[in-house]
């Protein structure tokens, strides 16, 4: 009785399998110009926030009632007995305790790292995304520190506490997507692959012409 056999050879074995074609990530230098743009726009907001701060802190004299009228008379129409005096005292309070002082230095602070980052990045340098974290961070830091100086003086209106505090609430979502913003680079391929450019060239051979 004849037995039959086969030969199975590997390279059919390895012909069968699928092949993998990896796909080249095109850089996206676009993505990273417009994070920068709207980093140095963040920046020159937070700049004249913390040159604002700065200017109102360096105001040794007490704060004039009458600015504070049109505030006064809004509240009173919401049913807040309240004067514009009594506001006034309030910020008078604040300011005492170093307010306008320490919000004006981070935010300055900030605001000019945010626009050295968005000029890095919109340059596709790879160590703008660092400085910028550090900006947004400064703007969390000066959130926080807002909080703890509204909630150290007693407001002399529940209405006018609940607007600082949203107000408070604004800068801490303006310091999240400025510490947000600048790491978008590294989660998103194509802006990753644009980051410095000069440093992922590779270097021509030079050839010895006495060979």
């Amino acid at each position: 009785m004849e037995e039959s056999f086969s030969i199975r050879w590997d390279e059919d074995e390895d012909a069968s399998e699928d092949v993998i074609i990896a796909v080249p990530i095109r850089p996206q230098p676009n993505t990273l110009r417009v994070i920068g743009a709207v980093l140095v726009i963040g920046g020159l907001l937070a700049l004249f926030s913390g040159a604002s701060n700065l200017l109102t802190g360096m105001d040794d004299g007490p704060t004039d009632p009458a600015m504070y009228e049109p505030v006064a008379l809004q509240l009173q129409s919401a049913g807040e007995d309240v004067t514009s005096q009594e506001i006034a005292a309030y910020y008078d309070a604040i300011a005492e305790k170093g307010y306008y002082e320490v919000l004006g230095t981070l935010e300055t602070c900030a605001g000019f790292l945010l626009i050295v980052s968005g000029v890095l990045l919109f340059r596709r340098h790879s160590y703008g995304i660092r400085i910028g974290v550090t900006g947004g961070s400064l703007l969390l830091l000066d959130a926080v520190a807002g909080l703890y100086f509204l909630r150290s003086v007693e407001a002399p209106s529940a209405m006018l506490s609940l607007t600082l505090n949203i107000l408070q609430i604004l800068v801490t979502t303006c310091g999240l997507f400025c510490t947000a913003l600048p790491l978008l680079p590294l989660f998103l391929s194509g802006a990753r692959e644009a980051l410095d450019p000069n440093s992922n060239q590779l270097p021509i051979p030079i050839r010895d012409e006495s060979e």
